[in-house]
């Protein structure tokens, strides 16, 4: 070892010290940067020398590379943790856009309009000549079916938002993928010979955040740091193969109309599939350009809580049209005494996808209330059918309402056997409205529950990866202090080699 391996010495603990201070340097200018993960200077001893007599002499310090710090683990446990809450709180927020829509209670909801109605209905049976009660019954029974419609046409544009919305998460999500892969080879790129790209990995990491926000994901890495991915066990990522999602958008008559990667412009398609409405598609396209589709199961995300609450609107909405069609058919036997179901005072339509958003006052009527029948002889001062309307809001039917039932209109007595399985017009609503609440209420406890686990685990990995600018501060002196430490051992060899050259004559 000679002074020139000493002044070597020095030489790497300047630069090992320096370049820790700039890694310290940029992490303190990036802690308050989104996705940013701390790095740390990983250093060796350099290879030590034999020299005969004295021993193994240091060489100095090798700086091994700047890496992230990161727990794989954690982060992975982040993004199931944060899929899970995007799922329960996109299902919350959907549904209590139903409740609002139900408006229950409230005093102009509709199970208040129908006991306005009732009233109407009783008041007219009261006094059967009187041309106000009669106005009064089709003027109230005209806002009740305006009420229903009004509310099947929100619950429709609820449940398209919720289609569009689909597709848009869909789009999201394949651009990101496609994101990933262009990362991927970046990440390649630099792996492979030699450097880590540390900027590139929080991107990775990040990317793959935006994508636990929409779906499920599971990844795997590979030595290099590219990621692979799937959702449902199918392949979406993985080497130089990307598969997308679409949604289908819309079904009639058994053919399925797709937003093909979520673009809703310019990817509508149609296929003859009888896929559900709001049904993910995993989607392949083959060398050539043939596409294939196949259902996906997405259990978690803003995709799954959309498509659990798009299956649960459509429930309600079926539910809305079995309402209106037992209050209509009911009304009809009664004021028609038998006669028809389908016409008489209410109007429904043919369509059991749509009684609620059909559903009208019989026109004749509503032009001329006076036509109003009161009694089934028609004679002054009967008031049997306006009695027995007001006596069917106590009845229990079925929803729908069965045709056995429906037969059982006694044409006497003017009544319907009651079931036993079945509710009374008010608590057939108001079972709509629970069942709905209920559903809400738990996605909300679920989704306060999953945000406290989500918040413990970005805590731990904040922890471990975040940036302590009060532990950077400190390393920052160290490095200080370590560099000019070496300075001083460079300054002091530097001193010794003038004294052995120019005062030695060596």
């Amino acid at each position: 070892m000679s002074l020139f391996g000493a002044l070597n010495v020095g030489n790497t603990g300047m630069s090992a010290n320096q370049i820790a201070m700039q890694t310290s340097g940029n992490n303190i200018a990036n802690a308050n940067t989104d996705g940013y993960s701390r790095q740390q200077v990983g250093t060796a001893e350099q290879p030590t020398i034999y020299q005969p007599g004295v021993g193994s002499l240091g060489t100095g310090v090798d700086v091994t590379g700047v890496n992230r710090v990161v727990d794989d683990f954690v982060r992975t446990q982040v993004r199931d943790a944060n899929s899970k809450y995007q799922y329960y709180q996109e299902k919350s927020d959907k549904l209590g856009q139903l409740q609002d829509i139900l408006n229950e209670p409230s005093d102009n909801g509709i199970v208040k309009q129908l006991s306005t109605l009732t009233t109407a209905w009783n008041t007219l049976a009261n006094d059967p000549e009187l041309g106000t009660a009669k106005s009064s019954v089709v003027q109230d029974a005209g806002s009740f079916a305006d009420s229903v419609k009004e509310m099947a046409g929100n619950i429709s544009d609820l449940s398209d938002n919720i289609t569009s919305t689909l597709a848009k998460n869909a789009l999201d999500f394949n651009s990101d993928v496609k994101q990933l892969q262009t990362l991927n080879q970046q990440i390649y790129n630099l792996s492979s010979v030699g450097q880590t790209p540390n900027d590139l990995l929080d991107q990775r990491d990040a990317t793959l955040k935006n994508l636990s926000d929409i779906a499920d994901v599971s990844t795997s890495f590979d030595s290099y740091g590219r990621v692979s991915i799937n959702l449902g066990n199918q392949t979406i990522l993985n080497g130089d193969t990307r598969n997308t999602l679409s949604v289908v958008t819309a079904n009639t008559g058994g053919t399925a109309t797709i937003a093909k990667d979520g673009d809703t412009v310019d990817g509508q398609q149609q296929v003859n599939d009888n896929y559900p409405t709001n049904t993910i598609l995993l989607t392949q396209t083959d060398t050539d350009g043939n596409t294939s589709y196949s259902q996906l199961t997405v259990d978690n995300g803003t995709m799954g809580g959309l498509e659990t609450a798009a299956g649960e609107v459509s429930q309600r909405m079926q539910e809305l049209n079995d309402f209106a069609a037992t209050i209509a058919k009911t009304v009809n036997m009664v004021y028609t005494n038998g006669q028809s179901s389908t016409s008489g005072f209410f109007e429904i339509g043919s369509n059991t996808d749509s009684y609620a958003s059909q559903m009208t006052v019989n026109s004749a009527l509503t032009a001329d209330p006076d036509k109003l029948t009161v009694g089934t002889s028609g004679a002054s001062g009967d008031n049997s059918i306006a009695t027995a309307i007001v006596n069917l809001s106590n009845v229990k039917f079925d929803y729908p309402i069965t045709d056995d039932q429906l037969n059982s209109y006694d044409k006497t007595t003017m009544t319907f056997a009651s079931s036993a399985s079945g509710k009374t017009y008010s608590d057939a609503f108001n079972n709509i409205v629970t069942k709905n609440a209920i559903s809400k209420q738990q996605a909300d406890n679920l989704s306060a529950a999953q945000n406290s686990v989500l918040n413990q685990l970005n805590n731990q990995d904040q922890t471990v990866s975040g940036v302590s600018v009060n532990e950077e501060i400190t390393n920052v002196i160290a490095y200080q202090r370590g560099f000019e430490a070496n300075a001083r051992v460079i300054s002091v060899i530097s001193d010794m080699l003038d004294t052995l050259i120019n005062k030695t004559g060596v």
